[in-house]
């Protein structure tokens, strides 16, 4: 499962605008006193500390957003965008926060379907699964009713097959126009 993701991931990387690649590489500037004042520590990517930072003052570049943690595994976050002249915050890890990656069309009211254009953009297959950013049937977006979880997996799984994949592994439920539709499939052979 593992090597799937970092397949995706490392895919995902090379198919996002050179423009969102440079936000993300761009480093964040933590300081140990208010005021942009002290010691200076530059975070350039995702980073754990064994010995806590503590951070009174941060300077985000702008475009970017990070995720500053209390815990050594990325746990007890909280995400900053921008500058911030004083805060206290201790931090053992951090790590940027992943651009969104949108449909190729909006999604658009039509009647009484919600259509995301003529395709809803293209999927990331491997060899042993696919990625749907916004999965669509025939142009529109997959509603899920009701908008549950249980019913998202029994919608996503119906999805996957239907392109001749086993099963889903993951999928989220996005609300838009006042209804529930299926977004971040990952269907699998397994």
């Amino acid at each position: 499962m593992l090597r799937i993701w970092t397949i995706a991931a490392a895919a995902l990387a090379v198919m996002l605008p050179a423009k969102s690649a440079a936000k993300a590489d761009a480093a964040l500037s933590a300081f140990s006193k208010g005021h942009f004042k002290g010691a200076r520590t530059s975070i350039s990517g995702p980073a754990q500390y064994k010995r806590p930072l503590v951070v009174r003052s941060l300077i985000v570049p702008a475009g970017t957003e990070w995720e500053l943690c209390s815990g050594l595994t990325y746990t007890g976050c909280r995400q900053v965008k921008g500058t911030v002249p004083s805060m206290i915050m201790t931090v053992r890890s951090a790590r940027p926060v992943a651009a969104v990656l949108p449909a190729i069309a909006p999604i658009v009211a039509v009647g009484t379907h919600v259509a995301v254009g003529p395709h809803s953009g293209p999927s990331l297959r491997g060899m042993a699964s696919e990625y749907f950013v916004a999965p669509d049937e025939r142009g529109n977006r997959v509603e899920v009713t009701p908008g549950t979880a249980e019913a998202m997996s029994r919608r996503a799984s119906e999805f996957c097959r239907a392109r001749g994949w086993r099963s889903s592994q993951h999928g989220r439920l996005q609300t838009a126009a006042g209804k529930v539709y299926l977004a971040d499939v990952l269907c699998v052979d397994r």
